[in-house]
């Protein structure tokens, strides 16, 4: 695994204009590589970028709006290697291959980037999560959230205690979407402003009168000591960047039953999916009923119109109904996703899956974008 596969070129076809002047025999190759694929991704609005090691090379891909896109296949350099270059940059053991690695790397407008690296049968797969831009301010009226959802959403803000919740896959806004309701609450009169106190990793965002801390798992400070700490910073509101474990997910839902209001993003599918992932990690159920106030799962879809240049997206959104007897019971008895979802739909819930197939009808989607979202297969 820690063999260098042999170099072959690439056709020309294989690479985009703006890296076919690069030779990879040059020492100063694989610094050019990086810095052109970050500025790329900056112009495009990128959150995420793919690395694969493949015998002949790289395979590069972006996700943009949700959707990820091959973008390039670099042939291996002579003397210098992208990865190892990004590696040096975040920080990481370049000479270590045989082991996954986590970093930070500082990107050039400011912001962090999160860098993962994996051992494959070919060599490193690297992975580098980017921050959204720290001078773009979403309003929770920007994000293009149906009038049934933002008013809801709204209203939980305001609340004293409870827990919001904002999930979806990869790529799909969460994190715009809880940082535009934290920016909401930061901008209430000076005499109404709450004790607001965020916990990230990496801070994507900095906003005027939030106290934003970054965990340092280096130093010891990792997501258990952060809430630990925050929590005793006498919080009124928190934003917890994820729920990624059962210790958090936990302490969330204890804050929220003790007098503050946490908002929190965490990976799931469906609203099914994600109320039946806070059962497995053993948050108690009488604690969800109690203390969840919303939950929304969202996808950014590209959009029909969108032409290859561009990245504008359609943002889709299922929420949580309000509770009452057919959810509550759903929840206790624990009869999995399916069940949940069944009984969320029976309370008035809109699925992704229907909203999808209104957009497809109307011509807003296209049947690849949403094959892409939901593997939909034959369905359509």
């Amino acid at each position: 695994m820690n063999a260098r596969p042999k170099t072959l070129p690439l056709t020309p076809q294989l690479l985009p204009n703006w890296l076919q002047d690069l030779n990879p025999k040059s020492d100063d190759y694989a610094a050019k590589i990086v810095d052109r694929l970050l500025a790329y991704a900056k112009d495009n609005a990128a959150s995420d970028l793919h690395l694969d090691s493949l015998p002949d090379g790289l395979v590069v891909r972006m996700r943009a709006k949700g959707s990820l896109t091959r973008i390039a296949s670099i042939a291996y350099g002579h003397n210098s290697q992208v990865i190892a270059r990004i590696k040096s940059l975040a920080g990481l053991l370049s000479y270590r291959t045989d082991i996954p690695q986590e970093g930070r790397l500082r990107l050039a407008t400011g912001s962090d980037a999160r860098v993962g690296t994996l051992p494959t049968l070919h060599g490193e797969r690297l992975v580098i999560r980017i921050s959204t831009s720290q001078s773009q301010h979403w309003q929770l009226e920007d994000l293009g959230l149906p009038a049934e959802v933002l008013s809801p959403l709204a209203e939980s803000l305001d609340a004293p205690s409870g827990v919001v919740l904002i999930c979806g896959p990869a790529g799909s806004g969460k994190t715009t979407t809880a940082y535009a309701g934290l920016q909401k609450l930061s901008q209430a009169d000076a005499s109404l402003r709450r004790c607001l106190v965020s916990l990230e990793d990496p801070i994507e965002q900095v906003i005027d009168g939030v106290s934003q801390s970054q965990i340092q798992p280096s130093v010891g400070y990792d997501w258990g000591a952060g809430l630990k700490a925050i929590l005793r910073q006498d919080p009124e509101v928190m934003l917890i960047g994820e729920i990624r474990d059962a210790a958090t997910a936990q302490v969330v839902f204890q804050a929220a039953a003790t007098g503050q209001l946490v908002v929190s993003t965490m990976h799931a599918r469906t609203v099914g999916d994600a109320l039946a992932r806070l059962i497995a990690m053993e948050v108690p159920r009488h604690q969800i009923l109690s203390s969840l106030l919303f939950l929304l799962t969202q996808r950014l879809v590209r959009s029909a119109a969108s032409s290859s240049n561009e990245r504008d997206g359609v943002l889709l959104v299922e929420h949580l109904p309000k509770w009452n007897a057919a959810l509550r019971a759903a929840v206790l008895e624990d009869h999995g996703a399916e069940a949940i979802e069944a009984a969320a739909v029976s309370s008035g819930m809109r699925t992704l899956r229907e909203l999808a197939m209104e957009y497809l009808k109307n011509g807003v989607l296209d049947e690849v974008a949403i094959r892409r979202h939901f593997r939909m297969g034959g369905v359509l």
